[in-house]
């Protein structure tokens, strides 16, 4: 099967792959009313109410509901003819400023209604898209918003109308829509899916293996640790489609190389519409020395198993994110890698590559926090890599960057793909562990 390009707007990059692996494109599936499991001390976010709002004066009666994965709505009331104030608060507090909103609305006949969003915390506003299936998306037209940052409300007009008409913060890749992609993926030559841990909700980790012959050189990608990072999804999924085309280079290089992936490190946050951490009141990015929850950890081990194979050899580990701009967060520019130089060579390709596209890199970003890169490097000595893209950076412009990013990454592994192990950090000899410490290069600690 051939992944198609991707031609079509905003969640195309998901839609595609479905579409080519002869399934559907997955509908945004309705929650239960609590999706707290009974007596499961691990929760300690405060959960939304999944409910619907009905108000009958005046007519045409209006209903605003959050019954659906992903949604994130905490309160509704009505302050006027046809005008709506939707509450919108955090997981937990503090928490980085970054909000996350989703919710239908319809009405038994047209109407034109206002939206009063009051998001508790945040710093900024984003701009409300809008669907009418929960799958393609646009904004909504700049004549019909009103929402600085630090405003008390933002304040939308909509027209509604019996058929529901989704309202986000940004377009949605919903956990629906990751797994049905992950399942395609897995359909795949040579690709293997396996759970390898369960969320705090009991939802499962789900790991697909890519490997057609490759001696054992790994490349793992993971993504989705903070739920709202809609963009971080679509770079991954394309990313990984590049990687697993048809052309030469993708071709060549997984004759080379193991491909591995974790799409929805966070499935439980990305259920429950939160805007940060676990439902056990994590950031899972900040998670990475303690392991205190079960996401994270499932990771973890699946990566040391990895590690502990016969002459197994991590060579890269990318971890796809969505911020404000299009920036790579890499190892310490004193850091010592295998591959050589590896990430300031990949983001110096990239430029070459794209010069009309200013490629951002930054070598010191939270090297003092326990982020997945930060382990990533510590523990195997391979380049550990944040790649953000923007939260308004177009489907398009994304397919397009991170498709060509992939490609300048595999031209660049493989030239390393036969180097001896001693070039790099590597444990001397397999089977080997690895202790994380708070500092400086990996510690051997026996066989």
């Amino acid at each position: 099967m051939r992944i198609s390009r991707i031609t079509s707007a905003l969640l195309a990059l998901a839609i595609v792959s479905l579409l080519v692996a002869g399934g559907t494109v997955p509908s945004i599936t309705p929650a239960p009313a609590s999706t707290q499991p009974s007596g499961n001390a691990a929760i300690k976010v405060a959960l939304q109410e999944r409910r619907a709002w009905t108000f009958k004066d005046p007519a045409p009666i209006v209903t605003i509901d959050n019954q659906f994965s992903g949604a994130r709505v905490n309160d509704c009331t009505q302050v006027g003819p046809h005008d709506y104030r939707i509450l919108i608060t955090p997981e937990n507090e503090p928490i980085n400023p970054s909000p996350w909103y989703a919710f239908r609305i319809q009405a038994s006949k047209p109407v034109d209604v206002t939206i009063r969003l009051a998001i508790a915390t945040a710093k900024s506003r984003p701009h409300a898209r809008i669907s009418e299936d929960g799958v393609k998306w646009k904004r909504v037209p700049a004549s019909d918003w009103k929402g600085e940052s630090g405003a008390a409300e933002c304040v939308m007009k909509l027209k509604v109308g019996p058929k529901p008409t989704w309202v986000a913060s940004n377009h949605m890749v919903s956990v629906d829509q990751l797994w049905a992609w992950t399942d395609a993926l897995a359909a795949r030559p040579g690709a293997k899916m396996r759970t390898v841990g369960k969320s705090i909700a009991d939802r499962p980790i789900k790991l697909v293996e890519v490997d057609q012959g490759a001696p054992p050189n790994y490349v793992i990608v993971i993504g989705r640790q903070h739920p709202p990072e809609v963009t971080g999804s679509m770079g991954l999924m394309s990313f990984m489609d590049r990687v697993m085309d048809d052309s030469e280079m993708s071709t060549k290089f997984r004759k080379k190389f193991r491909i591995v992936t974790v799409p929805l490190v966070n499935p439980d946050g990305v259920h429950e519409g939160q805007w940060r951490s676990t439902l056990g009141a994590v950031d899972a990015n900040r998670d990475w020395h303690d392991f205190s929850q079960p996401e994270t950890a499932a990771v973890r081990d699946a990566i040391l198993e990895i590690q502990k194979r016969p002459d197994a050899r991590l060579f890269l580990l990318l971890d796809f994110h969505t911020t404000s701009k299009d920036i790579f967060y890499l190892p310490p520019d004193s850091a010592k890698t295998f591959p050589p130089n590896f990430s300031r060579r990949w983001v110096e390709a990239i430029q070459a590559r794209f010069p009309d596209y200013e490629v951002e890199s930054n070598g010191s970003h939270n090297a003092d926090q326990w982020t997945f890169k930060r382990w990533a490097f510590e523990t195997t000595g391979a380049p550990g890599i944040t790649y953000e893209l923007g939260s308004a950076t177009s489907a398009e412009k994304i397919e397009r960057i991170v498709k060509g990013a992939a490609d300048e990454a595999m031209n660049l592994l493989l030239q390393s793909a036969d180097a001896p192990r001693s070039e790099g950090p590597f444990p001397p000899k397999p089977g080997t562990i690895v202790e994380v410490k708070p500092s400086g290069r990996p510690a051997v600690v026996g066989p």
